[in-house]
């Protein structure tokens, strides 16, 4: 049985309450209060309050008569917490996180403070998160580019049949893009010719539209000419090949070895797997946001400050947004020359 209730089975009022708040209104209607959240988020939530469902229904059955924001007391999420002991800190501070999110828009003049505070602890016992995962596995971006380049080029060429080739082109155009543009999974595996990749005699321009990027924000950057060659050799040959043998019709970048859309679990575990074999550490896409990050801290005062723009964070003011976005192009000019610098004179 799945941890997760799926919203179809959902009782009729939470159902309701959930239509409710993702409804986009009218001219004579108001919002509802999570109709302004990216598909990804709601489906995060929709996920955590379904699992919440779930343990209720198996724990605290009587609960579910109640009004959704009745169920929510300190001592059944406290429960609720207690099963869920098998997952980190920091997840079962999302799992609550998520719950209350959800009833607090739905229901903001209630008293939440009792929850607030229990939310407050939770907070502090997860921290920051379990750096120790990251622990040797934040490799410099140098790094990450030599590997991409090497599975691209040498190993392909080393290749016995034809697919494998094709795939370890594929592969290693996926790393060595990552390792300098260092996009989050969802973003990179979301890229579709003619609208976030745009292919030109002179570059190959990467544009990512606010609906792309977590934090609402378009960026753009020019492929650079470490990586631009690979893409270019991706778009126009390996593509339409492993397209053809699946007679594949579609616009996204990165296919699979029958031209298939690949997922972002698919993607994110490819990258993994590749990057343990090519340079003996398990590297998951993210952490290619770690590397880009890292690297430029340790180089100097200058570099780092151009962890923001790379990496499409921002600030909470709107100029700030505009400005970011403004110098995107620029930090990924000399973010791909620092790399190259490195790899000329490694350390």
């Amino acid at each position: 049985m799945s941890l997760v209730l799926p919203v179809s089975e959902w009782p009729a009022q939470d159902r309701a309450m959930w239509e409710a708040m993702l409804s986009q209104g009218g001219p004579l209607d108001e919002q509802g209060a999570l109709a302004h959240l990216r598909a990804t988020s709601i489906q995060t939530l929709a996920n955590r309050y379904g699992r919440w469902l779930r343990w209720l229904a198996v724990s605290a059955p009587e609960a579910l008569e109640l009004a959704p924001e009745q169920r929510a007391t300190v001592a059944r999420l406290q429960a609720w917490h207690s099963d869920l002991s098998h997952a980190t800190a920091m997840s079962q501070l999302m799992f609550i996180d998520g719950i209350l999110r959800i009833l607090r828009a739905h229901s903001p003049d209630l008293d939440w403070c009792e929850q607030r505070r229990l939310l407050a602890v939770l907070k502090r016992r997860a921290g920051t998160g379990d750096r120790s995962r990251k622990l040797g596995r934040v490799l410099s971006s140098d790094v990450l580019l030599e590997a991409g380049l090497q599975r691209a080029g040498p190993e392909a060429d080393c290749a016995t049949t034809l697919l494998e080739k094709m795939k370890r082109q594929r592969d290693g155009t996926m790393i060595a893009l990552l390792a300098l543009l260092p996009m989050r999974r969802r973003s990179f595996n979301s890229l579709s010719l003619g609208a976030s990749v745009h292919v030109t005699e002179e570059e190959i321009m990467i544009s990512l539209s606010s609906d792309q990027t977590k934090t609402g924000v378009p960026w753009e950057a020019a492929a650079s000419r470490q990586v631009e060659p690979l893409l270019r050799r991706y778009i126009q040959d390996v593509r339409p090949w492993l397209m053809a043998r699946g007679n594949q019709h579609h616009d996204c970048l990165w296919v699979g070895k029958k031209g298939e859309r690949i997922s972002d679990n698919y993607l994110g575990s490819r990258i993994g797997t590749l990057t343990l074999q090519l340079t003996g550490q398990r590297v998951p896409p993210h952490f290619f946001r770690d590397a880009a990050a890292t690297t430029l801290a340790r180089l100097s005062p200058r570099s780092a400050k151009l962890i923001r723009p790379v990496l499409a964070h921002t600030g909470f003011g709107t100029a700030e947004r505009h400005h970011i976005h403004a110098t995107t192009i620029e930090a990924g000019r000399y973010y791909a020359e620092v790399i190259n610098r490195l790899k000329r004179n490694p350390r």
